[in-house]
């Protein structure tokens, strides 16, 4: 297949074409020519219009899909749908479905119905058998038939000593380390972020301190193990200052934030509306400045959807009893560039979609020039939308963004020579 893309800004550092508005040739899935006044004549799919960037295709560190087992939540084909949605290239999936991927069965069950797509699914093999924090999973068979790294997925494991043989044995595998962290017992029965908005609503808090204490033992233990050590879900204050903290004593550590938890805080909860439910919970805005300070002096290394797809009977109930989660994919990009607004550069963003998350899996950037592999994502800061049924290919709507107005959008993504655009897209 022939793709040419017209008068497109490039955003990539890496590239000598940073910053400069190209036309682009894909060839086979390879970057033929990148110039200015490219002759479309023979080109299956020509790509033009206002507004129109470029990037190194953008990589989600963690989404939660649920197959096998909750396939009427997401199934992988739909999951991978709404991915290049929203303009992703690639999709780490946790390891939470029925059952758990806790061997290399389930790492090849996901590969097998993942294969071919212009998405690539990357799975996580679990840390632990079923999640339960006890009894070590098979790690090594699971990285060996594919897995890229391994998590407990939200499971934090309680058990110190349990984690501590699980950094050991991991330190074999050459990959990417996860660590949720919240301290359970202190995290109990929260249901939002313990604050000033807890106390008025009358709602159980989580407090700040329960991510804290985790990431501190968590880095402790990662110290005396001489483990590399991912934590995929960093939302507070406290936990941004320990991890720039141990970067700059030289550890191996790496972060990522949800989305969501630099747009929203702890006042949406006040109407009561469980599609502002999450775990972690929003926090309050202090955090929320202490997380994009982390984002731009680089002690965060990637922003994460945090895709949680839920069936409307687990949030059309009171907030309390409601599951916590949002679907985030199709709707990153959006969110992302209401909350960078006044604070970051679209090239600042960019890297945490692209090399940030790349670094952390230890792949190669995928750098826009003349002879690479073409794994692009195209997108406009400008396009208006309403996120509807029209809109999205997943299969859940639970998201406080369902039925409103965004602005941006990315539109097309090419992967493995394929071109699939956006679901209802335009450039108009």
């Amino acid at each position: 297949m022939v793709i040419l893309i017209q008068n497109a800004r490039i955003i990539n550092p890496a590239s000598p074409h940073h910053n400069t508005v190209k036309d682009i040739l894909v060839e086979d899935g390879i970057i033929a020519q990148i110039g200015t006044a490219i002759d479309p004549l023979g080109a299956d799919e020509v790509i033009e219009g206002e507004d129109i960037m470029v990037s190194a295709g953008w990589v989600d560190l963690f989404a939660t899909i649920g197959d096998p087992g909750f396939e009427h939540r997401e199934s992988i084909a739909s999951a991978l749908k709404a991915a290049a949605n929203g303009g992703f290239t690639k999709v780490v999936i946790s390891p939470e479905a029925f059952p758990v991927v806790d061997g290399k069965g389930g790492v090849e069950y996901l590969l097998r119905n993942a294969a071919g797509n212009v998405v690539d699914a990357l799975p996580l093999g679990a840390i632990t058998k079923r999640l339960e924090g006890k009894e070590l999973a098979e790690m090594y068979d699971m990285v060996r038939s594919g897995a890229v790294g391994v998590s407990n997925g939200k499971h934090t494991i309680a058990n110190a000593k349990v984690m501590q043989v699980a950094m050991q044995y991991a330190q074999e595998l050459k990959a990417p380390f996860y660590s949720f962290a919240e301290e359970e017992k202190i995290a109990h029965g929260g249901q939002m972020h313990e604050g000033v908005v807890s106390t008025t609503l009358g709602l159980k808090g989580t407090p700040a301190l329960a991510e804290e204490l985790a990431v501190a033992r968590d880095l402790y233990l990662a110290r005396y193990t001489e483990t590399a050590l991912h934590f995929s879900h960093i939302t507070t204050a406290g936990a941004v200052s320990l991890i720039r903290d141990a970067k700059a004593n030289g550890m191996k550590v790496t972060a990522s934030v949800p989305v969501h938890h630099l747009l929203l805080s702890d006042e949406t909860v006040k109407e009561f509306d469980s599609n502002y439910k999450v775990r972690p919970p929003f926090r309050d805005q202090t955090h929320i400045e202490a997380l994009w300070e982390g984002l731009k002096d680089g002690t965060i290394d990637a922003i994460i959807s945090d895709h949680e797809p839920l069936e409307i009977e687990a949030k059309f109930m009171e907030f309390g009893q409601a599951r916590p989660g949002i679907t985030a994919l199709e709707t990153f990009f959006p969110a992302l560039l209401q909350a960078a607004e006044g604070r970051a550069s679209i090239e600042l963003l960019i890297d945490k979609l692209t090399t940030g998350p790349r670094r952390v899996l230890g792949l190669t950037d995928a750098t826009i020039t003349e002879g690479n592999q073409a794994e692009l994502t195209l997108f406009s800061t400008g396009i208006s939308w309403i996120y509807t049924a029209e809109e999205s290919a997943s299969l859940s709507n639970n998201s406080p963004l369902w039925e409103k107005e965004l602005t941006g959008k990315a539109f097309a993504v090419i992967n493995h020579g394929q071109l699939v655009f956006a679901q209802s897209a335009s450039l108009a």
